[in-house]
């Protein structure tokens, strides 16, 4: 989204727009301005008249946007997101290009939000000189939420990886423990570690799927984990919740690694599941009876369900069968009338 204020603001606007066009950018325009005209331009291309105050806009567009241009002053910017800046996990990328083309600045979310790429890609296309003030670019350190983000990992705790780098930019070592296989040459800053028990030093990164509970030691955590679910005909939210927080309890597995749900498709307007889902911001997929019984595996069966459903085991199968080729990692837990199973897909990670 670009919001322009002048006539050179303006024209600028659309050129960006224009070389968006064959990129993954999304772009929509918006005028703050009586004084600018696009009767010359297609009236498909035309930007959006802001006719009520700047702020009210700004307030939706911090809500619903992934990222905000402001082709203008930098105090404007910062006056109209201030009272709607929330964190680094939910603010969307801002970014000031004056007028005249000359300076593009990333302000808000510049790893976590995409901020500084987008300044990147933008100072590119125009011509523009980059201004990028994240520390951890400037010195080419490690940065933990643009790695986490390059690789689709939730961070469990936002504090401690300001804290991760700040003491790498420091010159402190930082240990790092991985479900996976770690490259044998890591950035700058941090060294392999096979156990945290075993490891005195603090603060430290975790990558894995896994619940870790060592004190000082941050969780980077794979969207690689997928739900079954079955229940009976108007289970409501908080079962759901339960027996799924149950079932990542006992796989000792992170919540926050779900990513997501499926079921028996007589379970599609499941209200507990849906809300359960809607909640979360995961996703929820529905199977008939007979893509779930297609789905080869060793399964936990039940001779009530095959007559009820069709199948003899719901959950179980649709966890593996929305895994993508994944494997069953908790079979059936049982809470309070729900059934959840758990599976988990390939994942691996990347340093750039």
């Amino acid at each position: 989204m670009i919001v322009s204020f002048t006539e050179a603001g303006t024209r600028l606007a659309r050129q960006i727009e224009t070389l968006a066009k064959n990129t993954a950018y999304e772009v929509s325009r918006y005028v703050k301005s009586r004084y600018v005209m696009e009767e010359e331009v297609p009236e498909t291309m035309r930007a959006t008249a802001i006719l009520g105050k700047l702020k009210e806009q700004v307030q939706v567009w911090m809500r619903q946007m992934d990222g905000i241009v402001f082709v203008g002053a930098v105090g404007i910017a910062v006056r109209s997101i201030a009272p709607f800046i929330e964190n680094k996990a939910k603010d969307p990328a801002v970014i000031v290009l004056d007028e005249e083309g000359m300076f593009c600045i990333p302000i808000l979310a510049g790893h976590l939000g995409g901020a500084n790429a987008l300044a990147l890609w933008i100072a590119d296309a125009v011509g523009a000189v980059p201004v990028i003030t994240t520390a951890t670019d400037r010195k080419k350190r490690f940065a933990v939420d643009l790695f986490a983000k390059e690789n689709d990992l939730e961070i469990s705790d936002l504090k401690l990886a300001k804290e991760i780098s700040a003491a790498l930019l420091a010159g402190k070592k930082i240990p790092i423990c991985c479900e996976k296989e770690l490259p044998e040459i890591l950035p700058e800053g941090l060294y392999c570690c096979e156990d945290f028990a075993e490891e005195p030093a603090r603060p430290g990164i975790y990558i894995g799927i896994k619940r870790c509970g060592e004190e000082g030691v941050l969780s980077l955590i794979p969207k690689a984990v997928t739900v079954g679910i079955g229940c009976r005909r108007g289970t409501d939210k908080e079962k759901i919740d339960r027996c799924v927080h149950e079932a990542c309890k006992e796989a000792d597995i992170h919540k926050k690694a779900i990513s997501r749900v499926a079921s028996i498709d007589l379970k599609a307007r499941e209200q507990g599941i849906l809300e359960w889902c809607r909640e979360s911001g995961i996703p929820f997929a529905v199977y008939p009876a007979e893509v779930l019984n297609d789905v080869e595996g060793s399964f936990t069966s039940s001779a009530f369900v095959k007559e009820t459903t069709g199948v003899d085991n719901v959950c179980e199968r649709s966890a593996l069968l929305v895994s993508d080729g994944g494997k069953l990692i908790q079979r059936k837990t049982a809470v309070d009338g729900v059934t959840a199973a758990l599976a988990v897909r390939e994942w691996r990670i990347h340093f750039v």
